[in-house]
């Protein structure tokens, strides 16, 4: 009989904030965080500490926030690219509103089921699947019994929480996570396997 371990890894999962460009899809599209944006992250992290590192997304929203509290709180920083956001193929940088009204079956499809229904030239939903849960393993496992921020993105997160919680990729889209909202995760190690937990959803709403 083995012994429980019960080392507790935390994980407070940080999607960006408002951006410059309006309502897009941005997914692949590298743009910068507005003055709200930023505002808001410095407001949502100002009381939050206890971090052993920080992983961010390489897109410039996330990352050069990162940065920044990287520097400020002298907390270790790693850039992963398997926590950007998906790249949304044709509708890259098109106003949400305009794919809705141009292309409204196309869009219902894969809000509904994304799994099945890619939108044109995007990146399918089971590779994002696969390349952030391979990240969060090595995160996990880099950081055992540590706390962990990782700053990323909504469709990260969703894929995520779905993916920890063993949900199907049908239920991906059905989570939501306003700009500046944090997700936590517990895992409990064991010495033989990991347990994660969801403890937290859309904390820090304002």
């Amino acid at each position: 009989m083995h012994e429980f371990d019960m080392t507790t890894t935390t994980v407070d999962i940080l999607r960006h904030a408002e951006c410059e460009g309006g309502s897009i899809f941005r997914g692949s599209t590298d743009v910068a965080l507005s003055e709200e944006g930023w505002a808001r992250l410095r407001r949502v992290t100002e009381p939050l500490d206890g971090w052993d590192a920080i992983v961010t997304s390489p897109m410039r929203r996330c990352r050069e926030f990162s940065t920044e509290l990287s520097a400020a709180r002298a907390v270790p920083l790693t850039v992963d690219e398997r926590f950007r956001e998906m790249h949304f193929g044709d509708w890259e940088g098109v106003l949400i509103s305009e794919v809705w009204a141009s292309q409204p079956d196309a869009a219902r499809a894969w809000y509904v089921d994304p799994e099945n229904h890619t939108p044109p030239n995007a990146e399918p939903l089971p590779s994002t699947r696969s390349r952030v849960a391979a990240g969060w393993a090595e995160l996990v496992a880099a950081n055992k019994g540590g706390h962990v921020l990782l700053v990323c993105h909504g469709g990260v997160i969703r894929n995520l929480v779905a993916h920890v919680l063993d949900l199907p990729l049908v239920a991906t889209n059905r989570f939501g996570m306003p700009y500046g909202c944090r997700a936590q995760i517990s895992i409990t190690h064991d010495g033989e396997s990991s347990m994660p937990r969801l403890m937290g959803y859309n904390l820090d709403r304002a």
